[in-house]
């Protein structure tokens, strides 16, 4: 069946979700019609063929006039401007002859009335976005509330967060089968590009220090990202992070109490439980290697949304301890892409009972 797919927003995750589609299935997992950004073509093309942190891709990109060729597949790219606000001003009303079923923006700047407007104005029939825009029908976590997505009643549509997809798991086992009355999360986040090189302005002060010299202390929405698809656990979480000068891989410190007494060997017999079976490649308990645990490198490119660190798994009484480590790019470019799989499912069964 048809499934049309746009990418607004051409920074790291929206190449990561470009490239992890065509790395996924030859000629691409799905059909990804058109993307967009304010960068000139022959950048986009650039970025994508030479990555940094995960090197050159294993296809073919190249430009034909108004076209990426990826993996031999021609999509169109168009220029457009997310800070015009009005979807039309923007340049996305070019997008309607594409007739598409979801419209993924990872651009991080559009308001619940953008997407309103969009679907609206018959851009798109959906719009799929990687933050926690204020008035979205649902956040989606894959592996934990997908099953909840209504192609009739959910228009505007979150894939969380990376660190959202990441707790989100750990703390729907721990609530459903022994309950959570506290926890503080600490995320060890790498840097991110709105973060300076050498000192200077920037309206968060703390950002504006030199991005390679400190550990820098921040706010995080893990906790609301959780307590969207679990409200059960509102008012539960406190988090916080540090902005580490890392280039990829983030980690996560929990201390929960729980709502009764718990042992190692329950914890651990429940987080194995669901790797190998409803959350398999989702969560990953891992062991270390050869005695010793590994370092955070050697999570890169790792699929799964949080790896549990079973090392450092830790339970007194009610008082519970854990670290995960996420590639936070990787990892959740993945769970987007499973995220659109429900989506693209949903239709054909919708059509199906239509026209039954």
């Amino acid at each position: 069946m048809n499934f049309g797919v746009g990418i607004v927003g051409l920074g790291r995750i929206g190449r990561g979700v470009l490239r992890n589609n065509f790395t996924q299935a030859v000629g691409g997992r799905f059909d990804i019609k058109v993307v967009c950004d304010v960068m000139p073509i022959n950048q986009v093309a650039y970025l994508l063929s030479h990555d940094s942190t995960y090197g050159n891709p294993p296809f073919s990109i190249t430009i034909d006039g108004e076209h990426l060729i990826v993996d031999g597949k021609p999509i169109k790219y168009q220029r457009v401007d997310r800070r015009r606000g009005n979807p039309q001003d923007a340049g996305l009303g070019d997008l309607r002859e594409f007739e598409l079923d979801v419209l993924f923006d990872a651009t991080g700047t559009a308001t619940n009335d953008d997407f309103r407007t969009i679907i609206r104005q018959n851009i798109a029939k959906k719009t799929l976005c990687t933050w926690n825009v204020t008035g979205l029908d649902i956040s989606l976590v894959y592996g934990v509330n997908n099953d909840q997505y209504d192609p009739t009643k959910h228009d505007v549509i979150c894939s969380s967060t990376c660190t959202g997809n990441a707790l989100t798991p750990i703390f729907h086992i721990l609530e459903q089968h022994i309950g959570i009355d506290y926890a503080r999360v600490i995320t060890i986040h790498p840097t991110l590009s709105d973060q300076k090189v050498l000192d200077g302005y920037h309206v968060n002060p703390q950002y504006g220090r030199t991005f390679n010299e400190s550990i820098i202390p921040t706010s995080t929405n893990v906790g609301h990202s959780t307590t969207l698809v679990i409200p059960a656990l509102t008012g539960k979480i406190d988090s916080f992070s540090y902005r580490v000068p890392n280039c990829i891989v983030s980690a996560m410190d929990i201390s929960a109490r729980l709502a009764r007494n718990t042992t190692i060997e329950e914890c651990s017999d429940l987080f194995n439980h669901y790797a190998q079976n409803s959350l398999n490649g989702i969560i990953s308990c891992d062991y270390g290697s050869f005695g010793h645990q590994k370092v955070s490198i050697d999570y890169l490119k790792t699929p799964y949304s949080a790896v549990i660190l079973m090392q450092y798994l830790t339970a007194h009484g009610c008082q519970l301890g854990l670290s995960l480590m996420h590639d936070n790019e990787w990892a959740y470019c993945c769970r987007v892409l499973d995220i659109l799989g429900v989506l693209s499912s949903a239709k054909e069964k919708h059509s199906c009972a239509r026209n039954s």
